[in-house]
């Protein structure tokens, strides 16, 4: 595949590779263009017009094999994850990632050129040696090895597993609302990907420390599933940030110092904002939604009722004309809707968040909302258990006329496949 990273000259001949760097070349790449970034801030290259560009460079490398290393690692472990796919399914999606995958070689081949050209000015000798790959590190790697010893299993309730499904429900819907409420046209930042991508870190995390290997993870297999989703979410979301990072910090600037970068359709915004939003985020939201119906699958196994649990979302708006029906005494009595249930249920509007269980910040907020009234329509979100939000967004609708607008998408796989 070398011969393609400086010979190559289209999208379509990285396609047609059969077999792609491995992810020890990858990595390899990424630990040396780390300390060379290293290297060369020690001594402020950012700051040194000779250096500036090659420093550059440097890092751009490090970024977009990033989003290389995680497109390979999905790809390796597709085949192990529980998510449900059918044959078609699974297919569509290994082709998106191939391309995405072959994209970011594109663009690190010309970083690669680019990076030669502006070290022979500088007076840099290119090396001779070349990387030579740890066959049996790669094969191994490959392997699934048989489970021929005793494991430990730690001991897990079903409040373990409630408070864990729970957490994973109540981020992904939020995950899914944020995103499905902006407009196509909004550029998802590296904060915001950073933001979510630490969340799903964090519930792997959990997920790891009380529910794998322990012995209710035999009695209810679809929890891999829920761990499968949230691991497929986590190395997109790190797609996604190592995307926003490159195109933020070094993608626009070396386009700007370098006219040529841009005849090359290096690092252009709208492709990078499609793979976001068309490929990285529409999938992890699919991905949740699989785990969605995997967590019914176990709220019902243990008896329990899954709209309690499940997390939904509804956008409501208020005419101005209605602000009369917006007074403490017909509207409190929602905390008594919202407190017959276990989980919480949250009011946002202009910004301001507030449980619908506490009567003191209900007390805040209707004055905050009657405000807005007087000054316009408004909308409201009522986010929370399935069932508290479809009763609480009916109470509205008889109090003050909410009317309901749907903001939550669901992408579906078949979507996808046609």
């Amino acid at each position: 595949w070398i011969h393609f990273l400086f010979e190559g000259d289209e999208l379509e001949e990285f396609l047609k590779l059969k077999n792609y760097p491995s992810r020890e070349m990858v990595f390899s790449i990424m630990k040396e263009v780390d300390r060379i970034e290293t290297f060369l801030d020690d001594f402020s290259a950012s700051h040194n017009k000779r250096f500036f560009y090659f420093r550059e460079l440097i890092a751009s490398m490090r970024w977009i094999n990033n989003v290389i290393f995680q497109g390979l690692h999905v790809l390796a472990r597709i085949e192990s994850y529980r998510l449900g796919l059918t044959a078609e399914e699974k297919e569509s999606f290994t082709m998106k990632m191939r391309k995405t995958v072959s994209r970011c070689l594109v663009d690190l081949r010309t970083l690669t050129r680019e990076l030669y050209g502006d070290a022979a000015e500088l007076g840099i000798r290119r090396p001779r040696a070349k990387f030579e790959e740890r066959k049996n590190f790669v094969d191994i790697q490959k392997k699934i090895l048989p489970p021929d010893i005793d494991a430990f299993f730690v001991k897990a309730s079903s409040e373990v597993i409630t408070g864990i499904l729970v957490k994973f429900l109540e981020s992904s819907e939020i995950f899914n609302s944020y995103f499905c409420r902006n407009s196509t046209a909004t550029h998802h930042t590296e904060e915001t990907l950073e933001n979510y991508r630490s969340t799903f870190n964090r519930l792997e995390s959990l997920y790891d420390t009380y529910l794998r290997n322990a012995e209710i993870e035999k009695k209810h297999p679809d929890l891999r599933g829920v761990r499968s989703s949230i691991a497929i979410t986590l190395h997109l979301l790190e797609m996604g940030k190592a995307l926003a990072h490159f195109y933020e910090r070094h993608g626009e600037k070396l386009r700007n110092l370098k006219p040529v970068l841009r005849k090359a359709k290096f690092a252009e915004k709208e492709e990078i904002d499609s793979v976001m939003k068309d490929f990285l985020i529409s999938y992890a939201i699919s991905f949740l939604n699989r785990g969605k119906e995997f967590s019914s699958k176990i709220f019902m196994e243990m008896g329990r009722e899954a709209d309690e649990f499940l997390y939904d979302t509804r956008m409501l708006q208020v005419q101005s004309h209605r602000l009369e029906d917006f007074h403490i005494r017909p509207i409190m009595p929602v905390t008594q809707i919202a407190n017959r249930y276990k989980l919480d249920t949250f009011l946002y509007q202009n910004r301001n968040k507030y449980n619908l269980k506490s009567a003191i910040e209900m007390a805040i907020a209707i004055p905050d909302i009657r405000d807005d009234l007087e000054k316009g329509n408004i909308e409201m979100m009522v986010q929370g258990p399935k069932k508290a939000v479809a009763e609480i967004s009916l109470f509205f609708h008889d109090r003050c006329g909410a009317i309901e607008k749907e903001i939550v998408c669901n992408f579906s796989f078949s979507k996808k496949t046609e």
